[in-house]
């Protein structure tokens, strides 16, 4: 499945060595107010705002894409939210039970009101978090990078791993690009000129592929 395909459902985040809970989750900010006063709120990071849409849109597929997954300290980035990928048949397993000011949040989103204005039913769905079926989490991350953070057994187990080859999707990169000078200019195919390239540097020169020359730059 194409990330394309989930349209306005979709929002894409970049990890860094700084990003953490706060930000991916969320957290209390100072935030302006239309009298000009300073109060705090609960501001959710994309990870609740992913929540909140897909529950409220259940018959229509989300994606909370994270870019570069491993340059950031991913245990503390998730925090307990990392229980909520374990799941059956794309519903969390195991409940994570909400803090006070996510429980308070959820209840506002849901159902238009305080958490304690809100039946035991209602309650319930703000106490306890499970990811729906609907929300797709995916990551991409480059382990031949220098310098990313390790990932820890326990949370690597909650994903499905696929490898993204170099030549992979070559089919689209189907152009050519011109070569020379002006008076003796030509054209080459980039697909067989770029495999040229490669091969050039990982037989001479001993470079590794993740520095070698994809499809695309897009």
């Amino acid at each position: 499945m194409d990330a394309k395909v989930f349209g306005e459902h979709m929002e894409r985040v970049t990890f860094h060595p700084n990003y953490s809970y706060a930000q991916f989750v969320g957290t209390y900010k100072p935030v302006m107010q239309r009298d000009g006063e300073i109060a705090y709120q609960y501001v959710p990071g994309p990870f609740i705002r992913m929540y909140v849409r897909a529950w409220k849109q259940k018959e229509v597929p989300h994606l909370l894409l994270i870019e570069e997954i491993n340059r950031a300290a991913v245990a503390a980035v998730f925090g307990e939210m990392f229980q909520l990928l374990d799941r059956e048949n794309g519903v969390s397993t195991y409940a994570v039970h909400t803090s006070e000011d996510v429980r308070e949040y959820l209840a506002r989103q849901f159902f238009g009101k305080p958490y304690v204005s809100c039946d035991e039913k209602e309650k319930v769905h703000c106490e306890e978090m499970r990811l729906p079926d609907n929300l797709y989490i995916w990551a991409t991350m480059n382990s031949a990078d220098q310098g990313v953070q390790p990932m820890d057994t326990a949370f690597k187990r909650r994903w499905d791993f696929e490898y993204i080859g170099i030549d992979k999707e070559e089919e689209k990169a189907d152009f050519e690009i011109p070569l020379g000078t002006k008076e003796g200019m030509y054209l080459v195919s980039w697909n067989e000129l770029r495999r040229k390239i490669n091969q050039k540097l990982s037989d001479e020169c001993r470079i590794n592929e993740d520095k070698l020359l994809g499809p695309s730059n897009s």
